[in-house]
């Protein structure tokens, strides 16, 4: 499968749903350049990742606040695969969200926690904080991330979106800098694409592709494209969640400045029918990173 997609992001608010202080603190030094970025960049996908587990399917014909499955999920990062003479010998991590029905919106926390490790045994980690929430009708999204590279310094985003009422977006950031950006009229924010895509699976189409924002990079929207396989029912597993068929999509994340056939990096994700993954791999040109679920709790509906 192939597919094209734009780096989700969101905004920023501390929250701590697991202790992550036992994956220790990142060593002395630093790996190569190209190996910084390509965690830097994980760093936006996993945001993007998150995004495509908060909503339920939804039949084709309307998305209903009902069918959504508010919950909170604790994933842990390693090294799947990284090509002969790579310098990444290692990734560690956690990455933690809970994502709550906030009546007339979806509201979104997030941390992530990265470590890699090169050849030499140096370590880097990354660390980020990201809040966001969307109003349901899709006119509006606010966005706050914070991320610590370490000896790398760090980054604070935050902003805002207003969707005029002939379709228009504008993203307006207040940090790191205070700047205007115009998005494209049929831009999707997080939960509105993963709605969408969730009712491309229910309808029983292959591709989707769209332009996406979610605030987790100073730069306008990126372009998304996802491709989806067959159902898969898996056999033995206990926990309800997950017990029932997903489905696994491709997906490939294209920069604003990328105008190349070859996307940023890709997204291999096995998707429930009730939004939940349960099981994800990142690839990057360096390496691949396997995300396995290892905690799930449902969350109870706001009381709206």
């Amino acid at each position: 499968m192939q597919g094209n997609l734009c780096r989700a992001k969101s905004t920023t608010l501390t929250i701590g749903l697991w202790d992550h202080r036992a994956l220790g603190p990142s060593g002395s030094g630093e790996p190569g350049e190209d190996s910084l970025k390509s965690i830097l960049k994980l760093t936006a996908l996993v945001t993007a990742i998150v995004a495509m587990q908060w909503v339920t399917p939804l039949s084709p014909a309307a998305a209903s606040a009902s069918q959504i499955v508010p919950h909170k999920a604790l994933y842990g990062l390693s090294l799947k695969g990284a090509p002969g003479g790579n310098d990444v010998v290692a990734v560690g991590g956690q990455m933690a969200f809970e994502w709550r029905d906030a009546c007339d919106g979806w509201a979104i926390n997030q941390r992530n926690l990265m470590i890699l490790q090169s050849a030499a045994g140096l370590r880097r980690s990354v660390d980020s904080t990201m809040t966001t929430w969307e109003a349901k009708d899709g006119s509006s999204f606010r966005f706050i991330v914070n991320k610590d590279f370490g000896a790398g310094g760090g980054e604070a985003l935050e902003g805002k979106v207003q969707r005029a009422p002939s379709g228009s977006a504008t993203a307006s950031f207040t940090s790191p800098g205070e700047v205007d950006v115009e998005l494209p009229v049929d831009v999707m924010f997080p939960s509105q694409h993963t709605i969408a895509l969730l009712n491309k699976i229910a309808a029983g189409e292959k591709f989707f592709s769209a332009s996406l924002f979610d605030g987790s990079e100073f730069e306008p929207a990126g372009f998304v494209s996802a491709a989806i396989g067959l159902e898969v029912v898996p056999a033995g597993e206990e926990e309800l969640l997950i017990a029932g068929p997903y489905w696994p999509v491709r997906l490939a994340f294209y920069g604003p400045e990328n105008e190349t056939e070859s996307p940023d990096y890709e997204l291999a994700v096995d998707l429930h029918q009730n939004g939940i993954a349960r099981r994800l791999e990142i690839h990057f040109k360096e390496f691949t990173v396997d995300v396995a679920l290892q905690r799930l709790e449902r969350l109870q509906p706001g009381d709206c």
